[in-house]
C-alpha cells in the first residue's frame, strides 16, 4: 500500500482510536527510535506518514481498539519493511512491550490524560495530539505527570515548529518589527461536517459490548465522538486552541477576559457547538490586545484557517495553507526595501483593483467614486513547506528525545492555550465576559 492510499483509506476510515501505553528501555541501534502509536484514526495515520518520511524511527506496536484501524497500520507498515505488535488496550501494551523509547498519542480527546500519564509513569516520553483534555484539571494532571516522571510531553500545536510560523515569529515581528504596535488580531477556523461518519460494512462494525468497555454506546458515537460531550469539551476546543497558541506565542502573551457566543444553531442534535465566536483580552505592553476567533463547522474553504495580527504600520496573516499567507503594508507606513533586500519578504503585489491615475486626469462624472482607506501592498512570505504541516513539529519531538534540542510545546506551555478555549465555553453557557 502507498502513502497516497494509505492516507485515502484513512479519510475513507473516519477519526477515532484508542489505546496505548509502553515500558522503557533502549533501542538496539543508537540512531534508532523505538516507538508506539496508540490510535490509528485519521490523525494517527498522519502521524504514521509523517514517521515513515523522516525516518530513523520503528514503530514497534500500534494500539487501537479497532481491529479494522490496527490492520490497515499494519499494512501500511509492512510496505515500509517494519513490522509492530498490535493491541486492542493500551494496558496490555505496557505489560508486553518493552524497550520503547516514546509513544504517540492520537486518540480522543477524553482518554489524553489517562493514556499519557499511563504512559510518562512507564517510563517512556509522550507527544500527545491536542486539545490535552476536555477539563483543565486533567490537562493539568498531564504536565504535572510528565514534570514528576522527568520525562518530555510535547503537545501537538503543530504551528510552533513550522518555518513560516517562526519566519514570522523571529524576523517580522521580533527583527524586523514590521507591525510596529500590534493593535488587535483575529483567527478564523472553518471545518466543514456536514454529515456524520456513518457505520462501516457489517463485519467491519465493532460488536456493542466492546465498545461499551471502552465508554461508546455505539458505532455512531464512536466515529462521531467530537459531538459528544463526554468525549470533547466541543469542536471549538479542539480547534481554535491550535490558534490561541500561535496567538499566545506571537504576541508573548496570556488572555486575561474572554467574552463569547455561540451554538447548535444548524446541528441542532449534536451537543457540541456548530459555530463559536470568542474575543479575548491580551495584555500586551501598556494595552490591551482583543483578539477574535471564530470556529465554524458549517463551511470549509470558502472561510478560510488562518491567524491575523493587525499593527500600525501594518499587518500579517498567517496560515498552514499557504494561499491564507499574506503581509500589508500600510500606505503610511516606511517602505519595507530593507526587508525585502534581506528576503524577509518575497515579491511585492499589486494591491486588488489598484490603478494609477494622474492627477491632473478630470473626474469622470459616469463614474461613483468610493473613498475608502489607503491601498494595502501585498508582500509574500518567502518561507515554503514541503512536507506535512505535522512533520516539523514531530521532528522536534523525535530531536528532543535524542537530546539534541528543546520541546518548542512542552505540556507547561500548552496549558495556557487550554485554559483560554475552555474558559471561552464557559463564557458562552455564562452569556457573560469571565476573567481569569
Amino acid at each position: 500500500m502507498q502513502r497516497r492510499d494509505f492516507i485515502s483509506q484513512s479519510l475513507a476510515a473516519g477519526a477515532a482510536a484508542m489505546l496505548v501505553s509502553p515500558a522503557h528501555g533502549t533501542a538496539a541501534s543508537p540512531d534508532t527510535l523505538d516507538l508506539a502509536i496508540l490510535g490509528a484514526g485519521y490523525q494517527g495515520r498522519v502521524l504514521l506518514d509523517c514517521l515513515m518520511a523522516i525516518g530513523g524511527v520503528r514503530v514497534r506496536a500500534v494500539c487501537d481498539i479497532w481491529k479494522y484501524r490496527r490492520t490497515l497500520a499494519l499494512t501500511y507498515l509492512n510496505d515500509y519493511e517494519q513490522s509492530a505488535a498490535v493491541y486492542e488496550d493500551y494496558r496490555e501494551m505496557l505489560d508486553k512491550t518493552n524497550d520503547l523509547h516514546a509513544v504517540l498519542v492520537a486518540t480522543p480527546d477524553f482518554v489524553h490524560s489517562e493514556q499519557t500519564i499511563a504512559c510518562l509513569r512507564a517510563g517512556l516520553h509522550v507527544y500527545c495530539e491536542p486539545p490535552m483534555a476536555p477539563t483543565l484539571d486533567a490537562a493539568q494532571a498531564m504536565a504535572d505527570a510528565a514534570r514528576k516522571s522527568g520525562k518530555l510531553l510535547q503537545i501537538g500545536y503543530q504551528r510552533r515548529s513550522n518555518p513560516r510560523y517562526q519566519h514570522v515569529h523571529q524576523k517580522l515581528l521580533q527583527e524586523a518589527k514590521l507591525l510596529n504596535d500590534i493593535t488587535s488580531a483575529s483567527t478564523n477556523w472553518s471545518q466543514l461536517d456536514l454529515l456524520e461518519e456513518g457505520a462501516p460494512r457489517r463485519h467491519l462494525t465493532i460488536p456493542a459490548t466492546d465498545l461499551q468497555k471502552y465508554g461508546y454506546a455505539d458505532m455512531r458515537e464512536f466515529r462521531n465522538w467530537r459531538w459528544f460531550k463526554r468525549f470533547c469539551a466541543a469542536p471549538f476546543a479542539a480547534f481554535a486552541v491550535h490558534q490561541v497558541d500561535v496567538l499566545n506565542w506571537l504576541l508573548g502573551s496570556k488572555p486575561k477576559a474572554v467574552l463569547a457566543a455561540g451554538g447548535n444553531d444548524y446541528y441542532k442534535d449534536r451537543q457540541g457547538y456548530d459555530n463559536v465566536t470568542a474575543i479575548y483580552d491580551y495584555p500586551v505592553a501598556d494595552r490591551v490586545v482583543r483578539a477574535t476567533c471564530q470556529v465554524l463547522n458549517t463551511t470549509s474553504g470558502t472561510a478560510g484557517n488562518y491567524e491575523q495580527l493587525v499593527g500600525i504600520e501594518g499587518s500579517v496573516r498567517i496560515s498552514e495553507n499557504p494561499k491564507w499567507t499574506k503581509v500589508f503594508h500600510e500606505p503610511s507606513a516606511a517602505e519595507w526595501d530593507e526587508w525585502r533586500s534581506k528576503g524577509y519578504l518575497a515579491k511585492v503585489n499589486a494591491a486588488p483593483g489598484a490603478k494609477a491615475e494622474s492627477k491632473d486626469t478630470p473626474p469622470d462624472p459616469n463614474v461613483v467614486h468610493v473613498a475608502e482607506t489607503g491601498e494595502l501592498t501585498q508582500y509574500e512570505i518567502p518561507v515554503v513547506l514541503d512536507s506535512s504541516p505535522v512533520q516539523p513539529h514531530l521532528e522536534n519531538f523525535l530531536a528532543a528525545v535524542r537530546g539534541k534540542a528543546e520541546l518548542n510545546c512542552p505540556a507547561d506551555v500548552a496549558l495556557a492555550s487550554e485554559a483560554a478555549v475552555l474558559k471561552a465555553l464557559e463564557a458562552v453557557e455564562a452569556r457573560q465576559q469571565l476573567t481569569w
